[in-house]
């Protein structure tokens, strides 16, 4: 009779799957989360961001989709963050800049003003000025309304904040509009689209991440 028998010992081979996973599954864990943070943070900044504002300079949409990790969260070089999210197990997408106002917009609100009016910037004035460190400080109301220049106004009907171009009287432009509140209505699908690309990015790199090192740890023994 001709026979062939094959055996297996699971006994080596149960020690070879514990000693992969206690080297192997923190760093497919590790890598995965890294792959899908700048996954994620490059759609927000390229798309996601742009259908929310006019992207005026890169520098702003990279502070607000900062990558980091902890409870607070704090913004990380590739460096520090592959150590960090390693020990954490653990990626923050969020806006280092901590504005009140980019929260209004990823999930909509009142803003109500510490004074008696909110400073609404000129569209067409101050708001193009806006950086990622927010408005300048020369053009904000304080600063202005110190300026011979600038002056309070009434211009039909709605209170303003005004400026001379030259020494002349006019012509002047609207630096800000004056309200009792603003309604800020929800345009940055932040979360939204975060979440959307986790659940669909996060898995498919944790296979891909787990199959590669699945067939370089055993592919020389198996």
């Amino acid at each position: 009779m001709v026979q062939v028998s094959i055996r297996m010992n699971f006994g080596a081979l149960a020690r070879d799957v514990s000693n992969f996973a206690d080297k192997e599954m923190n760093l497919i864990a590790r890598n995965s989360l890294l792959d899908t943070g700048f996954i994620t943070q490059k759609h927000l900044r390229t798309q996601t961001y742009g259908k929310a504002f006019h992207p005026r300079q890169s520098a702003f949409k990279n502070v607000i989709t900062s990558l980091g990790s902890g409870r607070p969260a704090v913004a990380l070089s590739r460096g520090a963050l592959k150590t960090a999210v390693g020990r954490n197990l653990e990626i923050v997408i969020f806006d280092k800049s901590n504005k009140e106002y980019m929260q209004r917009h990823a999930t909509g609100g009142i803003k109500r003003p510490e004074g008696n009016h909110l400073a609404i910037p000129g569209r067409t004035t101050v708001e193009p000025k806006r950086t990622g460190r927010g408005i300048p400080q020369r053009l904000r109301p304080s600063t202005l309304l110190d300026k011979p220049k600038a002056f309070i106004a009434i211009i039909n009907g709605q209170t303003v904040i005004a400026r001379r171009r030259r020494k002349t009287k006019y012509p002047i432009e609207v630096m800000h509009i004056l309200e009792p509140t603003a309604t800020i209505r929800k345009s940055f699908n932040f979360y939204e689209d975060s979440a959307r690309l986790f659940r669909s990015v996060f898995p498919q790199k944790y296979s891909d991440n787990f199959n590669a090192r699945m067939r370089r740890a055993f592919k020389t023994k198996y």
